[in-house]
């Protein structure tokens, strides 16, 4: 029985590693089998049930330099849809997504951090329910993303700063009461370093951190090694960038939080006296030559240095991923400060790749692929 319960398991943990890289970069029965270590004859097995499912659909054949051209593959849209859900303090949105990892629909609505969690989320579900009627394919489930730290045991968030209203509400609990589907619940910044390979070929392959920089400051963290990568919890804006500085809601001093997210950027500059009132006004006024914007910027590049030279060390990245409202003109006022930064306090003096994300809408697709990686794990 217990040998019979393993090879279900395995099966499982093939398809869904096969759908994986298939959704990730399309590839060939042969390319699987090389990736996987499979054989190609076990490769052919999975393939041939997701096709006979209407998971996959053949694309075109790729020239090959001897024998025969292969055949790509890729998921097929129709088979399915999910729904993908951030709530942020600000705000709400969600979107249905199909098989293939496109947006058929999306909804956004600003709220406040202290309205009622059945409140925003009865509402929510209305949206839910109008999305899916009349949708293509199987309902896969709901993908919910939410500033941590939440537990994933519980579905429930715990002490989140600026989100009080929401702690220990059981907020999977409450969808799969609603809808009787799987619903999976991360927090935000690790559901994005989850999804970023799927779309930006800078971390295929590689360790990385997703930093993402609003009004906060998350971080999720995923680790390559020997051909498989791992991801887990990861709380750098959490950490200590000043021993004597203020301290945070979390319980803990001088967090990274406090001094490296666009609300304490925000919060400095207007300390100097900077007239602007949001990152892109500072971002501009900075290219612009403005004095104020550039001290603010000044230590906001800083901080952010520090921290990335302790995730460096700590990890052994190979590379940094930005997300959040800091991408606005990044590439212009921080990369290149950035990078010269973390390659001068790196022990092993290697060249990090600081880019910024290319999930595009990451509210929506960060939050559907929690369900996409799920696809395939039943029979």
């Amino acid at each position: 029985m217990e040998n019979t319960l393993n090879a279900s398991r395995m099966k499982k943990r093939n398809r869904a590693e096969i759908l994986r890289l298939i959704r990730q970069t399309g590839c060939s029965r042969a390319e699987l089998a090389k990736r996987t270590g499979l054989t190609r004859a076990a490769v052919s097995l999975i393939v041939d049930e997701c096709l006979r499912l209407g998971m996959l659909e053949e694309g075109d054949k790729n020239p090959s330099a001897v024998g025969r051209r292969s055949v790509g593959l890729r998921t097929r849209g129709g088979y399915g849809h999910r729904i993908g859900l951030n709530i942020s303090r600000e705000a709400y949105t969600l979107g249905l997504v199909d098989f293939g990892g496109k947006i058929i629909r999306s909804f956004r609505k600003e709220i406040s951090a202290d309205l009622a969690p059945t409140e925003a989320l009865g509402e929510i579900c209305e949206i839910i329910r109008a999305m899916k009627e009349g949708a293509e394919g199987v309902f896969l489930g709901i993908g919910v993303t939410m500033p941590g730290p939440l537990s994933r045991e519980s579905g429930a968030l715990l002490k989140v700063p600026n989100l009080s209203a929401w702690n220990d509400f059981p907020v999977r609990k409450y969808f799969e009461d609603a809808f009787s589907c799987p619903v999976c619940l991360d927090n935000n910044s690790n559901a994005a370093a989850q999804a970023e390979p799927f779309y930006n070929p800078d971390v295929r392959g590689v360790s990385f951190m997703e930093l993402i920089v609003d009004s906060g400051l998350g971080s999720g963290v995923m680790l390559y090694a020997d051909g498989r990568v791992v991801g887990f919890d990861c709380e750098f804006g959490h950490t200590s960038l000043r021993s004597d500085g203020e301290k945070c809601s979390c319980g803990n001093f001088g967090c990274a939080e406090l001094y490296a997210s666009m609300k304490a950027l925000l919060r400095y500059a207007q300390s100097l006296g900077c007239p602007y009132r949001s990152w892109e006004g500072i971002a501009d006024g900075y290219l612009a030559g403005d004095a104020l914007c550039k001290e603010a910027v000044g230590r906001e590049t800083l901080y952010l240095g520090r921290l990335l030279v302790n995730a460096v060390n700590s990890f052994a990245l190979d590379a940094v991923v930005f997300a959040g409202e800091i991408v606005y003109r990044f590439e212009e006022i921080f990369a290149a400060r950035l990078q010269k930064i973390v390659e001068e306090g790196s022990i092993k003096k290697k060249k990090i790749k600081i880019v910024t994300s290319k999930i595009g809408n990451v509210e929506i697709l960060a939050s559907a692929n929690l369900v996409g990686e799920s696809d395939g794990q039943e029979d």
